[in-house]
């Protein structure tokens, strides 16, 4: 199925820019979104040369910048199909240090933010559907998680708190969508070459890893397209770990600190 409407937020990262080339590829039509608007821009200009590609400067916790990359798609393109959260931030602060702010900051920034597009998205899905006279629009969002939404790390509570709340909301959403037809699903991913893998230690983090090696943003990708697709027409609710066999590993959500990459 080509030619959709697909947002991506987060679409200046590693993994973003890997959705956004996989969609392209496919020729469905892009918004990209992301508070890195030279990296953004950048890649919304090369992709234009090949398909329909705009890029919006926006933070998806911010709730009336969430409505402007809807926006920014019905204008364009004239509907929404696929909705990709790409956004992923990681910080690292002691238990006891913690502030309420630093805590606040991360749960707005991947659960909160998460919220709020799936939840515009789906508002405008369901208007197509309603428009439609009713048809099922085949309408999907993937949510990208770490595989600390079961796993956890001593100096990451906040993280963990808002990975696992991002999975339960995931669940929660693909219910509360499923009458329509519209499918809410997860890809969760563990040692990725990308940024949130910034204070890590490559070396360390390749040995939890089943297949020995880091993984690459465009397998993650491929995971994300194949759920946003109509083959995965009757998976909802669901999360595919992406993470080289990391979770069924025992042993592998010990802690990786911070060191030189591989």
């Amino acid at each position: 199925m080509s030619g959709r409407s697909v947002i991506i937020a987060g679409a200046a990262s590693a993994i973003g820019e890997a959705c956004a080339r996989r969609f392209a590829a496919a020729e469905d039509r892009l918004v990209l979104a992301d508070m890195d608007e030279k990296a953004g821009r950048a890649l919304a200009a090369e992709l234009a040369e090949k398909v329909g590609a705009v890029f919006v400067a926006a933070s998806v916790a911010n709730r009336l910048q969430v409505h402007n990359i809807i926006a920014e798609a019905l204008e364009t393109y004239g509907r929404v199909d696929v909705v990709v959260n790409a956004t992923l931030a990681v910080a690292t602060a002691d238990f006891l240090e913690m502030n309420e702010e630093e805590f606040d900051a991360m749960i707005g920034a991947n659960l909160k933010g998460a919220f709020l597009l799936c939840q515009a998205a789906a508002r405008q899905f369901v208007k197509q559907i309603d428009d439609a006279k009713g048809s099922e629009g085949g309408n999907a969002v993937v949510h990208l998680l770490s595989t600390e939404a079961v796993t956890a790390a001593p100096d990451r509570t906040a993280f963990a708190a808002s990975q696992g709340g991002l999975q339960q909301l995931s669940k929660a959403a693909a219910l509360a969508l499923s009458e329509y037809g519209i499918r809410v699903n997860a890809v969760g991913i563990g040692a990725v070459n990308a940024e949130y893998m910034d204070d890590f230690d490559y070396k360390s983090a390749k040995s939890t890893v089943p297949m020995g090696r880091i993984g690459d943003p465009a397998e993650v990708a491929e995971a994300v397209f194949f759920l946003a697709s109509q083959a995965a027409s009757y998976i909802t609710g669901q999360t595919l770990f992406v993470d080289g066999g990391r979770l069924v590993r025992s042993g592998a959500a010990d802690y990786v600190g911070k060191g030189e990459k591989a």
